[in-house]
């Protein structure tokens, strides 16, 4: 694998990203990764190649083995990751000793290992750094997921019950703050600053804008459009992929396959007010992507009341459950706009 030959798979949480990331990872030229959270959290993208003390690239190198083998929530990495990522900093030459060309190091070492050419990576969070990642990685592909931001709204409102849904590997303080982290104006606020950047960037020739929607309700189309656009070949076992991750289903591993039915959910899991509430947030966007608007976006005094009360809860809650992640994501969505490309 060429150091570069990343395909980075953005776009607001719980819109498609882990989906569109598993599809590409069956193919049997891509490997298809976890969310690794290096970009704004381990790495600032915008000091690009300056020299880095080894030490901290060695450990920097381990937490992205250590994510990659047991999840973005590990305390740190093992012994015998560490010494991984020594011998893989030591094995590099001494002017590449820098963030962006370890992160591409690392990557190409865990592709290359698999028997990959391509490397797959899935942060949500990676659209604010998109401008600078196109710059750093000339080969790179980024896909941007687009889902109706209701849809994104109820899974982000019931995903803190995916342990009782099947995923035992989350530890309880995730779910503690994920319940926390909920609230139907944040997350409709960051469905649009990272929906904006994204179109900002869709001129660029390396930049794709994928609906969710189609990729459910279409798949086999939807992905041989993408991997011609990826210039790979499609495989129809690329579709086989398992049922979790979901916020509403239970996960289930014995059904593989991309399914539609979850889509319309939304009506169902969100309030009245919530769903006017994200209407009235993403209104600029939702006849851009054929997205029906159900309401005029206004409220009745008591709706308003129950989120003003909610508020103080959620914000107090997501600080004190992780001040660090917070911090991370606050600077990301205040980045400077990217350019387009």
């Amino acid at each position: 694998m060429n150091e570069g030959n990343i395909y980075f798979v953005t776009g607001p949480s719980r819109s498609g990203t882990t989906l569109c990331s598993r599809v590409l990872g069956n193919h049997s030229q891509v490997l298809g990764l976890k969310e690794l959270h290096y970009f704004g959290e381990l790495y600032e993208v915008d000091t690009g190649r300056a020299a880095v003390d080894k030490d901290y690239l060695i450990r920097a190198a381990a937490m992205l083995l250590a994510r990659e083998a047991r999840d973005s929530w590990v305390d740190g990495p093992t012994d015998q990751e560490l010494s991984d990522a020594r011998n893989l900093i030591d094995s590099m030459p001494a002017d590449q000793r820098n963030g962006a060309d370890m992160y591409a190091a690392v990557v190409s070492h865990m592709a290359a290992a698999a028997g990959r050419a391509w490397a797959c990576e899935q942060t949500p969070r990676n659209i604010f750094y998109a401008e600078q990642l196109l710059e750093l990685y000339p080969q790179a592909r980024l896909i941007f997921m687009v889902r109706d931001p209701r849809a994104v709204l109820a899974s982000q409102k019931n995903r803190w019950q995916i342990r009782r849904l099947g995923a035992r590997n989350v530890p309880y303080s995730e779910v503690i703050r994920i319940w926390f982290n909920y609230h139907p104006v944040t997350m409709s606020s960051l469905w649009t600053r990272a929906t904006a950047a994204a179109i900002r960037l869709e001129a660029h020739p390396r930049v794709r804008l994928l609906r969710f929607e189609d990729l459910v309700a279409e798949p086999e189309q939807t992905i041989r459009d993408l991997c011609a656009w990826l210039q790979i070949d499609f495989q129809p076992g690329m579709l086989d992929v398992p049922q979790w991750g979901s916020s509403n289903v239970a996960h289930d591993s014995e059904a593989p396959g991309v399914s539609a039915a979850m889509t319309e959910q939304w009506k169902q899991v969100l309030s009245d007010g919530e769903i006017r509430i994200s209407e009235q947030r993403t209104a600029a966007f939702l006849s851009r992507f054929d997205y029906p608007q159900l309401t005029n976006g206004k409220m009745n005094a008591s709706a308003w009341l129950q989120l003003l009360i909610r508020y103080p809860l959620h914000l107090v809650g997501a600080v004190l459950t992780n001040p660090r992640r917070v911090w991370i994501q606050l600077r990301a969505i205040m980045r400077r706009p990217a350019k387009a490309g």
